[in-house]
């Protein structure tokens, strides 16, 4: 899919890159696409879980609750909701490992 120009406001310009790179990636380098796709969504589901307010999940999951409801607590079940960071100018949650 060609697109004029490199920069554009539309979400499909930035998915048709998105694809475009993963693509590469599986073709470059042998990386799974799908494997990638999962791990972000996973790291991204967890960042969100934690940085959510705690009463917030709590009232949710007395309703029936969400998934991101579900995620917390479980997390927070295993002791994990505080193993998440965010170093300065890094815009990424991070997975502290051996606290």
């Amino acid at each position: 899919m060609g697109v004029k120009g490199d920069r554009s406001k539309s979400v499909l310009f930035d998915a048709s890159r998105l694809a475009k790179d993963l693509r590469q990636l599986e073709e470059r380098y042998g990386k799974d696409k799908w494997e990638i796709l999962s791990k972000v969504w996973v790291e991204l589901l967890c960042y969100a879980a934690c940085h959510c307010d705690s009463t917030a999940h709590v009232e949710q999951l007395s309703r029936g609750g969400e998934l991101i409801n579900f995620v917390w607590l479980l997390m927070a079940h295993f002791g994990l909701t505080d193993q998440f960071q965010i170093n300065k100018g890094d815009a990424r949650a991070k997975l502290i490992i051996g606290k």
